[in-house]
């Protein structure tokens, strides 16, 4: 169109634009992640009028008429359309109990985010006594905070009848675009990036080593058992308790949640360093205060919970590291894959952040209303009500998920865990014990200055406890009996052994040893194909091929064997594609990718591939016959070999 105009994407809309590739399903029908939300209308008013405000919003709202898609050189860029007349979807006669049904109608269309129109209406009459308006969108274009905005913008157009309300100023999505990608924020763009590698290069593989993915979703008409379970604990007190320690140390009521959580992540985890991904708005600039578009991205919160910590150097800690995430939580998605991909294949792990927190204050309850013989009801555990609650949000990426929404009536802490590393028992006292911590904290019976070790014990916050075989390196713990049988399964190698072992430096790193007629580029290949169904496999830092195993195989018997090679594994030449399906897998990526080597012993992106186009690569193998990948398999630690492996030929290839 010659009125669309054209800008790089949003750094909050490159997310949920390529999640549009990569979130159905192996072989389902590709969709966006929508958000619904529902007006009210008290009064009769004429469909023209609602009308009326719709398309004014969607005039005065890039966000409302823009689609995202990629440029002849493969850049995610927004496209924003002239604006539209708004129709109706669905308009029927009804009332709030047809809302659920005309939701999910409205939302039951897929959207494709190159052509369709980002936002859809509805509207449920109920004459005489007014009307609901239904919006659903796409979340590339909205975000919780522009639902607000467009309310009440909405609402005021309702109040003056078609009339100008006053917009306040604001900064649309595609002018923020041009300003994050300009010179003048190079230096910023390049400090986030820094902040982002430091952090995937010192945290842990994943807070829970041995989390195993289950499918969520729909197959074949089939929905599986729910991989989470979710525990709920509802407390008018701990909120005032809450706001008691936050106001003491002066810093908001999240960080103290956050703290508290920290201290139970750490104890469930059997990790001290915590990694915590937390949404964070990017309003901070006044002119986007009131705007509307996607504007959000999980800041990425770490910090240490040493036992020998007080809980002021808790609290501390981790008011500083909330800040320093928020400080670098505007950065382009795609690019941060690339760096934890290659951080990743350089430390021979699949980087999992895994842990979700979210803080939601709506309102505050009445401090008159708090339990009587307790001042604001800080200090207390009586109200506590625990109880396990249906599953509201499945992420397959997500190992434990915690949401505080604080209102009217307290506050709901919200836990739900995967189930391959905890329970609903677990979680429950963990939620009891993070109550408690708080309200000890509130009330002085754990004071501030008291090591955090001894608290947790006193409070029972679930342990994990590794077994003998289960070492820490390089923040990971390793499972070596798993690593070293891993090994034994190539056929060359008739004995294997993996083995901590101290660095000159003074740090750790991991050893194999293995015998047979074998590389050290072949063990680790092997092992890096082996991370397809243990991506939890973590993967040694060094390898030695020995003459022969000693007669204990102990780790200063290997030692002391004779060595016939060693090395740190990493291909010492390009291993060309040789299979049918390598062949393919080569192809697309050249195609799409020119001068990518399409080296089957590296990955994709550590091999100069670019996150963006991953679905133009898996859309190619889909043209010429394959199936088995989404764009997820390219952005790992997998070898294109490893990947190719997964690949499954359809018999039916099709034109591009």
């Amino acid at each position: 169109m010659n009125d669309t105009r054209w800008a790089p994407m949003l750094w909050g809309q490159e997310h949920y634009w390529f999640l549009y590739f990569d979130v159905p399903a192996y072989g389902a029908d590709r969709d966006c992640v929508k958000i619904t939300r529902v007006w009210r209308l008290d009064k009769d008013v004429p469909d023209d009028t609602v009308l009326a405000a719709l398309t004014a919003l969607v005039r005065q709202y890039e966000s409302l008429r823009t689609n995202f898609l990629q440029d002849d050189r493969g850049r995610p860029v927004q496209a924003v359309r002239p604006p539209w007349e708004v129709a109706f979807e669905e308009r029927t006669e009804g009332d709030a109990s047809d809302l659920p049904a005309v939701t999910e109608r409205l939302a039951a269309r897929a959207i494709d985010p190159a052509r369709d129109r980002p936002v859809r209406f509805a509207l449920i009459n109920e004459p005489g006594k007014g009307a609901w308006v239904v919006a659903m969108a796409m979340h590339s274009a909205i975000d919780g905070q522009s639902w607000a905005v467009l309310e009440r913008a909405f609402l005021a157009l309702m109040d003056t009848e078609g009339g100008a309300p006053p917009f306040p100023p604001a900064r649309q999505p595609r002018e923020q675009a041009e300003l994050d990608h300009s010179a003048d924020k190079a230096r910023y763009r390049e400090r986030v990036r820094a902040y982002w590698r430091d952090r995937y290069r010192t945290i842990p593989q994943g807070m829970f080593p041995d989390y195993r993915p289950a499918p969520v979703g729909h197959f074949d008409g089939h929905t599986p058992p729910s991989p989470y379970e979710r525990v709920t604990l509802k407390s008018r007190a701990l909120s005032f308790a809450a706001e008691r320690v936050a106001a003491r140390r002066k810093m908001s009521p999240g960080v103290v949640y956050l703290a508290a959580f920290g201290a139970a992540l750490s104890s469930l985890s059997g990790s001290k360093r915590c990694v915590v991904s937390m949404d964070t708005a990017n309003r901070a600039d006044p002119l986007l205060s009131a705007a509307v578009g996607c504007f959000f991205q999980p800041a990425l919160v770490v910090f240490d919970v040493m036992a020998q910590d007080t809980s002021e150097a808790l609290l501390t800690k981790v008011f500083r590291a909330v800040v320093a995430a928020q400080r670098h939580a505007r950065y382009s998605t795609l690019e941060m894959t690339e760096e934890r991909a290659r951080v990743g294949h350089e430390r021979g792990m699949h980087l999992r952040i895994g842990v979700t927190y979210n803080y939601f204050a709506q309102a505050r309850p009445e401090h008159r209303a708090a339990p009587p013989g307790r001042l604001d009801g800080a200090g207390t555990t009586d109200d506590f009500t625990i109880e396990k609650a249906p599953i509201d949000w499945q992420d397959n990426s997500a190992d434990l998920y915690l949401a505080v929404e604080t209102g009217e009536d307290g506050v709901v802490l919200s836990m739900h865990g995967h189930t391959s590393v905890t329970d609903g028992d677990r979680i429950a006292r963990a939620l009891r014990a993070m109550g408690a911590l708080i309200a000890g904290w509130a009330d002085g019976t754990l004071p501030l200055d008291t090591a955090i070790g001894p608290v947790r014990e006193q409070l029972g916050f679930p342990r994990r406890a590794f077994g003998p075989d289960w070492v820490l390196v390089d923040h990971a713990w390793v499972n070596t009996r798993e690593c070293a049988a891993r090994l034994a399964e190539l056929g060359a190698v008739t004995v294997a052994g993996v083995f901590p072992e101290e660095t000159p430096d003074g740090g750790t790193r991991l050893v194999a040893y293995a015998v047979g007629p074998t590389t050290p580029d072949e063990l680790r290949g092997h092992l890096s194909a082996a991370q397809a169904g243990r991506p939890s496999l973590v993967l040694p830092h060094r390898y030695v091929v020995c003459a022969q195993a000693p007669r204990t195989l102990s780790a200063e018997s290997w030692a002391e064997a004779e060595v016939v090679a060693e090395g740190d594994g990493f291909p010492s030449r390009p291993v060309p594609p040789r299979t049918p399906r390598e062949r393919a897998l080569a192809a697309a990526v050249r195609t799409h990718c020119p001068g990518h080597p399409a080296d089957m012993a590296t990955p994709y992106l550590p091999a100069g591939g670019r996150t963006a186009l991953a679905p133009r690569v898996t859309d190619h193998l889909h043209a010429a016959g394959f199936t088995g990948i989404v764009p997820a398999d390219l952005l790992g630690p997998l070898p294109l070999g490893a990947v190719a492996a997964k690949l499954i030929p359809t018999g039916t290839a099709r034109k591009r």
